[in-house]
């Protein structure tokens, strides 16, 4: 699992399938001389190497902070009732723009675990101190997959790769009730970077 979600020359792994077809399909329309056709296709492959590319982060450890897993802006942030861990907790919305990181990024440190009755596009990270953050993405965007990749059981680091957007414009997380959100509505996060809360119980 490890080998997919490091990316190569910082484009995700998976996205090399798409790439390779569509340079195959360049060189066949280059020899044919079909240069509308090249033409097309060379704009695919930017965009494609565009859209599965992973930039960099500078990723400094925060033992009590709550890390963005996506780029994207802040488009809500509600208390509620968590549907799948039966428990109250924060809730903030990240619309995810069409060309921003492909891949995403552990908010916290701990262990990848099941939720039962849960959807795929529900992950769960649990921490050594038994807090819970859900990452869910938007309905019909992950293809079946999980948002975060590991199996269950496996532990993610604080800011590394852990899984893939895909298809998904909004990417929703959910923390713990006692946590301090740090950040604002509209606000430009940047995945592995941006603290989106802090949680207070750590500090006790």
């Amino acid at each position: 699992m490890q080998g997919l979600n490091t990316p190569i020359l910082r484009i995700a792994a998976e996205g090399w399938v798409f790439l390779c077809a569509l340079l195959a399909a360049a060189l066949f329309a280059f020899f044919g001389g079909h240069w509308v056709l090249l033409s097309l296709l060379l704009l695919a492959v930017l965009l494609t190497g565009i859209y599965f590319r992973d930039a960099p982060r500078n990723t400094t450890a925060r033992p009590t902070g709550l890390l963005a897993p996506v780029d994207g802006t802040v488009s809500f942030r509600r208390e509620c009732h968590d549907p799948w861990l039966g428990r109250e907790a924060i809730r903030i919305g990240i619309t995810v723009p069409l060309f921003c990181n492909y891949l995403l990024r552990a908010p916290v440190e701990g262990e990848v675990t099941a939720v039962e009755g849960a959807p795929k596009r529900v992950s769960c990270i649990r921490t050594d101190e038994g807090e819970s953050v859900l990452i869910v993405a938007g309905p019909l965007a992950l293809l079946g997959a999980r948002p975060v990749w590991p199996a269950f059981g496996d532990r993610v680091g604080q800011g590394r790769i852990c899984g893939a957007r895909r298809l998904a414009r909004c990417i929703e997380v959910y923390l713990p009730a006692d946590c301090r959100v740090e950040v604002k509505l509209g606000q430009q996060i940047r995945c592995g970077e941006t603290v989106l809360a802090t949680l207070l119980r750590r500090n006790a």
